[in-house]
């Protein structure tokens, strides 16, 4: 099973070891380790120096808005880990949680399965955005990303200026992508006043890819914008697409009146959060909803749906979202989803609606149809305290809940408290939040579980710090 975002590589190697080690001690059922792991060559998106902007509306820890990934795991049979990054060397734009106001290098660290030593390459590949990233069973590398169009204008207002509008994915056979095996460009090579000119990956959102095994593609779900008519309003939405990933070929859906206005092309009207789960040959995917459907919405495609005009096997609402239509504010914030080993899902997400303000929600839902199962709210939160970042993962027998706080008294407070919290399998809470100290999240990067190694079974994630390189947390049951 692949779960959310996963990356690519290139250029030169170099070799680092000994990270730094250190323990936050937790319930007496858990505890959680981080691993400073060592990169070079640039620097690591860091939450205080990267993520607040005070100019962003809403305000950037209580953002509808998903953003995309400024580094990605992909986690590796042996336990070991591959982090696709973009560096901020040169800080971002505005706001820099969204991206890069130029162009920057795209790195790949990969670090032992023990977290003891790691190796970072320099793939070749410049962006605004990581939009993406994954590896298949052969170990070629997969990376998502936007470049500029030639279409590309400086002039104030015109809709083609644009800080890279067309979206791509590549395939390398090493970390390296200086000789790529194919550099697709999926859409954003138009002119963005014409009609059906997409464009604007990442944009009011976020990205993912993942490869699927069993049918043979990859899956990139990335949000956009675009024009339906010539030199109309370009409107926000959800895009998905299969690539053939021998020729890099985009498997255009072929059962629908239009690839662009319609199904995958134009998947959740205002689609600000994209999250994918890649199992069996069924690409389940949660939608943050602000117009049509104005819901936070589960589905699931397979390759035969993704042809076809409605698209998913099933559609559902987890949560509904109150309001008119396309209003751009919801209330609520995408977290993580996960499948169970049951073949139910549990999906994490947080909402001030119908709460005294932001809260974690924990849903159940049936995986064959979509429809919710069972509801939990985690925290019942008062006052300016708002709840962020939900995410969730299975740990032993029981689940593993993260999440943060945020004081909204202040919109320039940079400043958030992360707790953790184990729940059973439904979802009723077990012990008391758990305080953690010394770690940061990726607000759209999912926790994930060490399939082998020396961490086998641990929950882990990854995240910058303030040094400018990666952290491995590791949350190990039983202590």
């Amino acid at each position: 099973m692949l779960l959310a975002a996963c990356g690519g590589g290139g250029g030169s190697s170099d070799a680092t070891s000994a990270p730094a080690t250190t323990t936050t001690p937790t319930a007496a059922s858990f505890a959680v380790t981080s691993h400073t792991v060592s990169v070079s060559g640039g620097k690591v998106f860091g939450l205080a120096a990267n993520f607040f902007d005070d100019r962003f509306v809403p305000a950037a820890p209580v953002s509808n808005y998903g953003f995309p990934n400024p580094l990605i795991q992909y986690v590796n049979s042996d336990g070991s880990l591959d982090v696709a990054w973009l560096d901020y060397t040169g800080g971002g734009a505005v706001p820099s949680a969204s991206g890069l106001a130029a162009p920057g290098k795209v790195f790949i660290t990969h670090i032992a399965a023990d977290l003891g030593s790691s190796t970072t390459t320099d793939t070749g590949i410049q962006t605004y955005r990581l939009l993406g990233f994954t590896r298949d069973p052969s170990g070629n590398y997969y990376l998502a990303f936007n470049v500029d169009s030639t279409f590309k204008s400086s002039v104030s207002g015109n809709a083609n200026n644009v800080n890279g509008n067309e979206f791509h994915v590549a395939r390398s056979a090493t970390a390296s992508f200086a000789s790529p095996v194919w550099n697709t460009t999926v859409f954003g090579n138009n002119d963005n006043t014409t009609a059906d000119s997409p464009g604007n990956p990442g944009e009011a959102g976020s990205g993912v890819l993942g490869f699927d095994a069993t049918n043979g593609y990859v899956v990139t779900y990335v949000s956009h914008l675009m024009a339906w008519t010539a030199n109309g309003t370009r409107h926000q939405a959800g895009l998905l697409r299969l690539l053939n990933p021998n020729t890099g070929a985009v498997q255009t859906p072929t059962g629908q009146f239009d690839t662009w206005q319609a199904g995958s092309g134009w998947f959740y009207s205002h689609n600000f959060d994209q999250r994918l789960i890649i199992d069996n040959g069924t690409y389940y995917t949660l939608a943050h909803g602000d117009a049509y459907s104005r819901q936070l919405g589960f589905s699931a495609f397979t390759p035969a749906s993704y042809q076809n005009f409605t698209a998913t096997v099933f559609d559902q609402s987890y949560w509904t979202i109150p309001g008119a239509e396309g209003d751009n504010t919801t209330n609520a914030q995408t977290g993580q989803f996960i499948k169970l080993a049951n073949g139910s899902f549990a999906i994490t997400h947080t909402t001030s609606d119908t709460r005294a303000a932001r809260d974690v929600r924990l849903v159940l839902a049936n995986g064959g149809n979509g429809t919710t199962s069972a509801t939990a709210w985690l925290t019942s939160n008062t006052g300016t305290t708002q709840a962020i970042m939900p995410k969730i993962a299975p740990l032993q027998s029981n689940l593993l809940v993260t999440w943060g706080t945020w004081d909204s008294a202040s919109r320039t407070n940079h400043s958030v408290t992360w707790y953790a919290q184990l729940v059973d399998q439904n979802l009723s809470p077990l012990g008391t939040p758990t305080t953690l100290s010394g770690v940061e999240f990726v607000a759209g990067l999912p926790l994930f579980t060490f399939p082998a190694g020396p961490n086998q079974g641990a929950v882990g994630w990854v995240s910058g710090n303030a040094n400018g390189s990666i952290t491995v947390n590791v949350a190990q049951a039983g202590h």
